[in-house]
């Protein structure tokens, strides 16, 4: 069964280029090791309103109702990143983030500048629950 680890994660939005380039290269990495696709949804510079997601006619307070840059902490100048990372069984995710854990090129990140804060990152595994797909 096809697993997801999903992170989340604000990024300044002026450093978009380092983000993308860094982001490139742990997928190159992740892939490597047993992942099916790596995609980072960059947060729309015309976000929707929260209130898009819900019923005609709710009735809401204001602020009442949280984006995911309210739940990630962003500030005015960070964009959210969504990562979405697949793997085709948990077995295979297990061993392969444990093997990008130890690799090379992902321990020499850790002298780099870094790009955005770790400690914001949000994340976890989830699997399929429900797919409906349609063709182009």
């Amino acid at each position: 069964m096809v697993i997801a680890d999903i992170t989340v994660v604000p990024v300044p939005t002026e450093r978009k280029a380092a983000y993308l380039d860094f982001s490139k290269r742990m997928a190159e990495v992740y892939r490597e090791h047993g992942a099916i696709s790596v995609v980072d949804y960059w947060q729309s510079s015309e976000s929707a309103d929260p209130a898009d997601f819900h019923a005609d006619g709710a009735s809401y307070e204001p602020g009442e109702l949280k984006s995911i840059a309210d739940l990630a902490g962003a500030s005015a100048g960070d964009s959210v990143v969504v990562t979405v990372t697949s793997w085709p069984s948990r077995e295979v995710r297990d061993r392969g983030t444990a093997a990008a854990t130890r690799d090379a090129r992902v321990l020499e990140t850790l002298d780099e500048d870094p790009v955005f804060d770790g400690g914001r990152v949000i994340g976890d595994s989830f699997e399929i629950a429900m797919s409906v797909q349609g063709g182009e």
